[in-house]
């Protein structure tokens, strides 16, 4: 859900639905939220009496409780996001976020704590709803998701004050004094999270071919179903956009990441350079959705972007990147931190000499349209010989896959 004030909120969530539009891409979600914005405007009518009826639309709760600072409740039967009202208020310096569940309480509610915030209220407002007050002295930032019929809410810090929007490439600093939470923690979360990896190119898009003539392609899809496995392994629930060498419009990479409901989208690919640079560029970068800031980002993003059709001039280009990111900027930004230093970290117990390429922000339209966060990862440059060589060793793919998955895991671990 966006945060902010609500016509602030709605004025953003129409400039999204009118891109998407514009680009036909699936605005369902954003609508949805638009009409929940407005519907929550207007005061219901007070009735004076209420009578129990038996509704088969309403819900039964059947257990609530709290995990690793994530609520969690269950149900008797499946629940839909068409069950669940989400608004936000401000009441002379007292934010709450409450969430309008269309259930009956049969029991009474526990008494639950989470450290982000002041206070949590359960209870039934009235007959066929409950309602879940999250309270606090500052705003809130609360995320509701729902697996397998089962409804979770957690809250995060607030997200400007841990990422620093800057137009350079983001260096890695490790943070200090700080216990590694435990596999045990980062796992509690995996079986409710949905990735999509998004092996780049394929079929007659055969994207770059470099040394001894590597297609991009052939590497991606190879390191994308490594990475699947290490994921499942963890718990996740993984899908790849592709499996075997086909052909997919970039706007439908996204499209179906948004199908699966996911909470994170990761394209891979394998860089290129010019021929007069195949020996001195080379390295691992990673990107989240932004107009780009340097050159060597629009030059990247255009040898991405070969295979989209868009037109329009750079003016439209970057109005329309910024609204349809304008949600997920800061998480896409904190996802592309972790995994780039994952990677890093990862290959580098065996090859020192790998190259930081940086965080950067560049205008890959394969990530347009994803509701959620959203990175494009160049794994490294296939027209450099050495690093085109270990993107087809079987080792090294390892190694990549691995610090990705764990870039993955500290970001769930990070923004619980």
């Amino acid at each position: 859900m966006v945060a902010g004030d609500n016509e602030g909120v709605k004025k953003t969530l129409k400039g999204i639905i009118k891109c998407q539009k514009l680009l036909g891409i699936d605005s369902k979600t954003y609508e949805s939220e638009l009409r929940s914005l407005t519907k929550i405007q207007t005061k219901p009518k007070t009735v004076a009496k209420e009578t129990k009826v038996i509704d088969s639309s309403i819900l039964s709760i059947r257990s609530i409780k709290k995990q690793d600072e994530t609520i969690i409740i269950k149900f008797k039967t499946p629940i839909t996001k068409s069950k669940m009202l989400f608004f936000e208020i401000n009441q002379k310096g007292i934010y709450k976020d409450i969430y309008d569940l269309k259930a009956n309480l049969n029991f009474k509610a526990p008494k639950l704590s989470l450290k982000n915030i002041k206070g949590v209220k359960i209870a039934q407002n009235r007959v066929g709803k409950v309602r879940l007050v999250l309270e606090d002295n500052h705003k809130i930032y609360s995320n509701a998701y729902i697996r397998e019929g089962t409804l979770f809410i957690k809250v995060q810090k607030n997200p400007d004050k841990i990422v620093k929007k800057t137009p350079t490439p983001i260096p890695y600093i490790p943070k200090q004094n700080k216990t590694k939470p435990s596999n045990s923690n980062a796992k509690i979360y995996a079986s409710s999270k949905i990735i999509v990896i998004d092996p780049g190119h394929g079929g007659k898009d055969g994207g770059a071919v470099g040394y001894k003539k590597y297609k991009e392609k052939v590497a991606v899809l190879k390191i994308s179903k490594v990475l699947k496995k290490i994921l499942e392994k963890k718990g996740y629930k993984v899908y790849l956009t592709r499996e075997k060498d086909i052909f997919i419009k970039l706007s439908n990479r996204t499209k179906f990441a948004n199908r699966k409901n996911a909470d994170l989208f990761i394209s891979i690919h394998a860089n290129a350079s010019p021929k007069k640079q195949k020996l001195t560029l080379k390295g691992i970068e990673t990107f989240f959705l932004s107009p780009a800031k340097t050159e060597k980002a629009k030059r990247i993003a255009a040898k991405e972007n070969k295979t989209a059709v868009i037109s329009m001039s750079n003016m439209s280009k970057n109005t329309l990147l910024s609204f349809l990111n304008k949600t997920k900027i800061i998480q896409s930004n904190k996802l592309a931190i972790d995994i780039q230093k994952g990677m890093l970290t990862e290959v580098r117990k065996k090859n020192n000499d790998v190259r930081d390429g940086g965080v950067r922000e560049a205008p890959f339209w394969v990530l347009v349209g994803a509701q959620m966060p959203a990175v494009l990862v160049e794994l490294g440059y296939i027209t450099n010989p050495k690093e085109a060589d270990r993107l087809f060793n079987p080792f090294y793919q390892k190694s990549l896959a691995e610090g990705i998955a764990n870039g993955v895991g500290n970001y769930f671990i990070n923004n619980q």
